[in-house]
């Protein structure tokens, strides 16, 4: 009997990105555990990391290449597949040109040997690709506007803290080793804030809750703004050194007095006094920013409400402040193959990712011919889904790779299977809140002789005679992708497999209080912004307007247990909408029966479950579920965020029944 146990990690789009141990008994990967070596996430795993396990040897995992013929898939070669996608991707590129395949992509697996997709299409001559995000686009956006770039404080510099704002955000569900340093931070005095519509898990951890109306987050930190100039419990020197924009800010901000602010928030005056006050004066004060309030039509303007705080009392730029959203620290120094790639495409057409569908239909010199999909499921996860799937129906040519026949394979004309994270080898790292670079061996071979990404489109290139695509091995491509890191830092190759690897001096950023903003400031006032047709100032926004007969609004955050949509691949139920006891009796519902959610896109059966923790005039259910359950996505329209090109999800309104 042959044992060992090999270190890999999770390549999940989570914000922890764990490190794992795999046991493999006889070439068969037996139980999964954490790695207790890995400085961040230190031996605890969460649901979604466990099944890896029962994903990679699931018997409804697609081990084959398969067509679609006469409705029914077969499966066939790779050699067929390849040959089938090459003459169809030539045909189209020589009568229509490259834009009319379309590539959609997402972040379903963020190590870098998947990113060969994107490479490929450029040498391609250049797919149609989106601008936008389905995540977190208003926010990513809105601090590049205030600081110049998307920079967070190291996790363990929360222990400095003696104020934690956590806004809009779940880290119990979601974020989970974030917990245990708030928890730390908690029993060294700091005092944590929980602003949210829903009193999530996460409540249990917060000194005080705060209930907050849905899309008014702009509204209460603009009034906290407010109330700290008022009160003289801004930072004079910091304002006058290192923030541009503070007279236009300061006469905005007037109005949103506490009285008018609690009007708007639905949070009782004395509160957002306290609030204001605790931050202002208990410093070094913390804010972390979630990505729920960023999925209104006002969700730049929230992220860049908030920003302003920090630098109107002078918690950025030290230890224990901050407003952290997101942390491209290890994104700034990746290079190599797939960013020289982009120097080959000729023409680059784009459509704002939530338009989709809209986009599809409407699009012509030259209309989409095929559609490419990889590292995601958006017949799921786009918003107003059923007019997107009339728009894949359009469709002459679909091909999906995909490790499960998902409700986008469904409508492919061509399924390749893909590796897990287990049968690859890999380096991964994530923009949101770890600030490691994890190397992941490959634990076990790929399953019936599953060809993974990374060669599948190097073999697809050679077939096509693209004789600049780099036909390297593996190795060569991380290393050329690594290389600015490497140089960077004086650091190896072997070293980065070895080690888990991050940036000591980037604990605190904006240490030097240079701004990567025009000015070099922190822009209170943007011209940038400006030039985008947006306030120069952040603003607000209202949000969500009464609908007629849709009077309430869905919220679809994110599941305990799955990623996105990942996870769902073997649900069969329907859906839970919660809603509290008022909304129940509002709408003469029965407990005891399934009702309907209806919304201008289409409708659902849901089981009802009465929670408290939702607010009035509020539904919530969790988004990824399929469509044989029923994808919440039927709902949501396809409206667009203020900055950033995000999917307004919550800019949903319904009626229940």
């Amino acid at each position: 009997m042959v044992r060992e146990d090999i270190r890999f990690s999770c390549p999940l789009d989570c914000f922890d990105v764990c490190s794992i141990i795999a046991t493999v008994e006889n070439g068969r990967i037996i139980k999964l555990k954490g790695d207790k070596n890995h400085p961040l996430t230190r031996g605890f795993i969460c649901s979604k990391g466990r099944k890896h396990l029962e994903r990679v040897y699931h018997p409804d995992r697609i081990l084959n290449p398969k067509k679609k013929n006469k409705g029914k898939w077969v499966d066939i070669s790779y050699e067929e597949a390849i040959d089938e996608i090459a003459t169809k991707l030539k045909n189209i590129k020589m009568q229509y040109g490259p834009e009319a395949v379309l590539h959609f992509y997402d972040s379903g697996y963020v190590g870098l040997s998947k990113s060969v997709d994107k490479m490929f299409f450029n040498y391609y001559g250049g797919a149609t690709t989106h601008t936008g995000s389905l995540c977190w686009g208003a926010g990513i956006e809105a601090q590049k506007i205030d600081f110049g770039s998307n920079r967070s404080h190291a996790p363990q510099d929360l222990l400095n803290s003696k104020t934690i704002i956590i806004w809009g955000r779940n880290p119990a569900d979601t974020n989970i080793h974030l917990m245990r340093y708030l928890s730390e931070a908690k029993k060294q005095g700091a005092y944590i804030y929980l602003i949210d519509p829903i009193r999530t898990n996460t409540a249990k951890i917060a000194s005080e809750y705060i209930r907050i109306r849905p899309s008014t987050d702009g509204a209460l930190a603009l009034g906290i703004g407010n109330y700290l100039i008022n009160e003289n419990l801004t930072d004079i020197d910091f304002i006058k050194n290192h923030v541009k924009g503070y007279e236009e800010y300061k006469n905005y901000v007037k109005s949103f007095t506490l009285e008018v602010v609690q009007e708007i928030t639905g949070i009782d005056k004395e509160k957002i006094r306290k609030i204001a006050e605790n931050y202002g004066k208990n410093k070094p004060s913390s804010i972390i920013i979630g990505y729920g309030l960023q999925r209104y039509k006002n969700g730049g303007n929230n992220i860049r409400g908030i920003d302003a705080l920090g630098a109107l009392t002078g918690n950025i730029g030290i230890e224990g402040g901050g407003v952290n959203y997101s942390n491209k620290l290890i994104s700034e120094y990746i290079g190599g193959e797939v960013e020289k790639s982009k120097t080959y495409v000729k023409n680059r057409r784009t459509y704002s990712k939530t338009k989709l569908g809209e986009f599809i239909m409407k699009a012509h010199n030259p209309p989409i011919k095929c559609l490419f999909i990889t590292k995601s499921n958006p017949l799921v996860q786009v918003p107003n889904i059923n007019k997107t799937i009339e728009a894949f129906k359009k469709v002459d040519f679909k091909v999906v790779i995909d490790i499960f026949m998902t409700d986008t394979a469904r409508y492919a004309d061509l399924v390749l299977p893909a590796t897990s994270i287990l049968e690859e080898e890999d380096f991964l790292y994530s923009s949101m809140y770890s600030p490691y670079l994890n190397y992941s061996n490959r634990v076990i071979s790929p399953i019936n002789g599953i060809i993974g990404e990374y060669e599948l489109f190097r073999a697809l290139a050679k077939r096509m005679d693209m004789i600049k695509y780099p036909d390297i091995d593996r190795e060569e491509f991380f290393k050329r992708a690594l290389k600015p890191l490497m140089e960077s830092f004086d650091v190896g190759y072997e070293y980065l497999k070895e080690n888990f690897f991050t940036i000591e001096d980037r604990i605190v950023p904006w240490k030097n209080k240079v701004f990567h903003t025009p000015s070099r400031r922190f822009e209170l006032y943007s011209e940038t912004a400006k030039q985008q047709g947006l306030s120069p100032i952040p603003v607000y926004i209202p949000s969500g307007e009464d609908r007629g007969k849709y009077k309430l609004r869905l919220i679809t955050p994110h599941l305990k247990d799955s990623l996105h949509s990942q996870h769902f691949v073997f649900e069969q139920d329907i859906p839970t909408a919660y809603i509290n006891n008022t909304t129940l009796e509002k709408n003469n519902l029965d407990i005891q029966k399934t009702a309907k959610i209806e919304s201008e896109y289409g409708e659902l059966e849901v089981k009802l479950e009465i929670s408290e923790d939702i607010g009035d005039g509020i539904i919530m259910i969790y988004e990824g579920w399929w469509h044989r359950s029923g994808s919440v996505n039927f709902l949501t329209p396809d409206y667009i965020s203020d900055m950033g090109e995000q999917a307004a999800y919550y800019e949903c309104f319904c009626k229940l029944s």
